[in-house]
């Protein structure tokens, strides 16, 4: 759905172009940027290109709508909205940043490779969330979800949670970087989730659907599976309007791609 392939942008990082499309007349064109933007930063840190875009979005946007993500956007990155670097501030900044560096150097060196460092996102079928990072292992907390169906996932080398209300507050909890697709659900007030494949064949009904199972059946084609434990319907642009009807049900922006 619309003029950007949002998730090749993402993929190839092609934050110009991401950058074009903040301006763009489409509302959620400019909502799916920003989320593309943060994806980038995401993995590559507050230093990149894509978080200074976010910045300056934040602050000089014309868009009110592209602030307010921005904005968001930088809080999950644990930014603060800043103006990027100027020739004249320079210096200023150089001593700012050596004095960053001597607090980092000062901290205990657990905390330079702290719980920040890892990563939550959805797995390729979407009913699972996968923690990543390079120093995790069996041993970690992170692994230890309340509802104690963690599992590690030795040939992935992550820890792999089940989507629920309490492995989000775990994983908060103990420092963990939501990725933007599982940040949007964990932020919801719902504890039922619609989500797209990444092959973009079906979505998926995560969470407790006991509530809304009579709404889901109406909607063609849906059925449910039981090896996955979760409803699936093939996806298209009416099946995306009819969950968007259904109370107590969360659809992620994430699915009209």
């Amino acid at each position: 759905m619309g003029e950007y392939d949002f998730d090749r942008l993402t993929r190839f990082k092609k934050v110009d172009v991401l950058q074009k499309a903040l301006n763009d007349d489409n509302e959620h064109q400019r909502f799916k940027a920003v989320e593309a933007l943060e994806a980038i930063a995401l993995a590559s840190g507050t230093h990149d290109l894509a978080y200074n875009i976010l910045v300056d979005a934040a602050s000089h946007s014309t868009f009110e709508d592209v602030k307010l993500h921005a904005k968001i956007a930088l809080k999950t990155l644990d930014g603060s909205p800043k103006p990027p670097l100027k020739a004249d501030n320079h210096k200023a900044n150089s001593q700012q940043h050596q004095e960053a560096r001597r607090n980092i150097s000062a901290q205990p060196l657990h905390e330079e490779h702290g719980e920040d460092r890892f990563i939550c996102e959805l797995n390729p079928g979407c009913t699972a969330l996968v923690i990543r990072g390079s120093t995790i292992s069996p041993q970690h907390r992170v692994g230890a979800s309340p509802s104690g169906r963690g599992r590690w996932d030795n040939v992935e080398k992550a820890w792999i949670l089940p989507i629920d209300r309490s492995s989000f507050e775990h994983l908060k909890r103990n420092g963990v970087k939501l990725h933007p697709t599982v940040h949007c659900l964990s932020t919801s007030q719902q504890d039922t989730w619609a989500v797209r494949t990444k092959d973009k064949k079906f979505i998926k009904i995560l969470g407790d659907t006991a509530n809304i199972e009579a709404s889901i059946r109406k909607i063609p084609a849906s059925k449910w599976d039981s090896d996955e434990h979760v409803w699936k319907i093939p996806f298209s642009a009416d099946a995306v309007k009819r969950l968007i009807r259904i109370d107590g049900l969360y659809v992620s922006p994430f699915i009209l791609d």
